[in-house]
Formats: structure tokens, C-alpha cells, sequence
């Protein structure tokens, strides 16, 4: 029998959207850490894309301060939400799988605890239409859990809604990253957090790996 895990996450995130946004640490130092390496590398209105944007926070309301920020989420609740708290972005609900959006748009995209949950072989033509959306040279954030795993929870967190996740290791995601036409600048296992993540940094490669 077919399960939509996207309507699952999609449903999940339309109920549970206030608990989840308060459960947001504006001051996590990994989430910190990381924008911070963007905000040294790119100019005052670079354009950047938030990739499972959820509420805005603190993601987007941070790059927003400096860049010309676009955000996605697949739940339209969440949109709702970070239209309201981040204004001077755009946002779009969308499934970031489907996107389309013209090649070499981006300074950067920057995907924290989202691509967790687009079915995992869905990963690698997610991560090729990425590199395609960014400029040469430009910036790939995003984050891992550290092990392969595939499921759901029911009541996640407490919050009243199931929630999916699905996912490969951290040396799988080193390598499909490679192979995407990205080189890596940094990957790090960073506490986020109760847990421990892989975050990662890559840039694009030149225009050869176009496909």
C-alpha cells in the first residue's frame, strides 16, 4: 500500500506549527556558527534560498538582516507564519522536490533539518537541482543526522501530529555531495541541541557538472 509520507510531513507540520516554532532556540551556537560563515562570505544583498523555511525563525529573520532571502516550506501553516515574523522576504509553499526555479539564481541555499524529510531517494536529483539553482562558486548549507534511518512518530515531541523522517549516514551524504558537483568546505558533527548533527558546507563546481 502507498503512503504519502510528504502529505504526512506536510499534515503534520500544518498542526503542530506553533509548538514547534516555540520550541526554537534563536541563540542554538551550531545554527549560530554556521550563518555566521555565510554572513563573512557573501555580499550585502546576495540572494539566498531557505529550503524548508518552516516559521522563518531564526533562519530567514537572521538572513534577512542582510541578504534578499526566499524561503519554501511544504506546510502552508508554516508560510503563514514566517510571512508574518520575517515580512521582507518571499515565501513559497512548494515541495522543494518539485521546485523550479532558473538555473544560477542563488548566492547561497541553505537547508537546516528539512531535506530529513523528502524520501531519501529523492536526495541525490534534490541535491543536482540545488547546485543547478546556485550561481558558480556559491554556497550549500545543510544539515544530516549522523546515522541511516527511516521511519515515523506518532505524537512527535508531544505536539499532536505523526511526523517522517528519512535518511542516509553522513559518509553517504559526503559522497553524494561529491558526485552532485559540489566541493566540500567543511563537514562537521555539530550539537545541536540534545543531538549531534552533520553540517555541512560545499560550494558549486564549475559549469562540467551541469546535468
Amino acid at each position: 500500500m502507498h503512503v504519502d509520507h510528504k502529505g504526512i510531513v506536510e499534515a503534520g507540520y500544518d498542526r503542530m506549527s506553533g509548538a514547534y516554532l516555540a520550541s526554537k532556540n534563536p541563540n542554538d551556537m551550531a545554527t549560530k556558527e554556521a550563518l555566521d560563515d555565510i554572513f563573512q562570505r557573501l555580499p550585502e544583498g546576495a540572494a539566498v534560498l531557505d529550503l524548508g523555511c518552516g516559521a522563518g525563525v531564526p533562519v530567514a529573520q537572521r538572513l534577512a538582516q542582510r541578504f534578499v532571502v526566499t524561503g519554501v516550506d511544504i506546510s502552508a501553516e508554516q508560510i503563514r507564519l514566517a510571512r508574518e515574523r520575517v515580512p521582507i522576504a518571499k515565501f513559497i509553499k512548494a515541495d522543494m522536490t518539485g521546485l523550479e526555479l532558473p538555473y544560477g539564481t542563488f548566492d547561497a541555499v541553505v537547508a537546516l533539518y528539512s531535506i530529513i524529510h523528502v524520501p531519501r531517494e529523492e536526495h541525490g536529483a534534490l541535491l543536482r537541482r540545488i547546485r543547478r539553482w546556485l550561481k558558480p562558486g556559491g554556497i550549500f548549507l545543510a544539515t544530516w543526522p549522523l546515522t541511516e534511518w527511516e521511519g515515523e512518530e506518532a505524537n512527535w515531541e508531544g505536539w499532536g501530529a505523526t511526523m517522517w523522517w528519512s535518511h542516509f549516514d553522513k559518509e553517504t551524504y559526503v559522497g553524494m555531495l561529491r558526485q552532485s558537483g559540489f566541493e566540500i568546505e567543511w563537514a562537521d558533527e555539530k550539537k545541536s541541541g540534545a543531538e549531534t548533527w552533520m553540517w555541512a558546507l560545499a560550494t558549486r563546481r564549475s559549469r562540467q557538472y551541469d546535468y
